[in-house]
């Protein structure tokens, strides 16, 4: 039996739309999002803390006042 004629078998044979492999993968992927995003939000966080030590003239190079980088710093962890 050729590899399609397996494959076109399997495709009409009844399978169930669940597997234990399928879950896990979902799962996996679920988590490494989770992950990325807790990465992601800790280096903002890192940003903002930063961004609050700046004085004047770096402020005035990136071009925002010290008014917005308070506000920018203020904002929360999940901001």
């Amino acid at each position: 039996m050729s590899t399609l004629s397996s494959v076109r078998a399997f495709a009409r044979a009844e399978a169930p739309s669940f597997s234990v492999g399928r879950a896990v993968s979902l799962l996996a992927g679920v988590v490494a999002v989770g992950i990325e995003k807790a990465m992601t939000r800790t280096e903002l966080a890192r940003s903002r803390r930063q961004l609050s030590q700046l004085d004047e003239r770096l402020l005035r190079d990136i071009g925002i006042d010290r008014a917005t980088a308070r506000f920018e710093a203020s904002k929360g962890y999940w901001s």
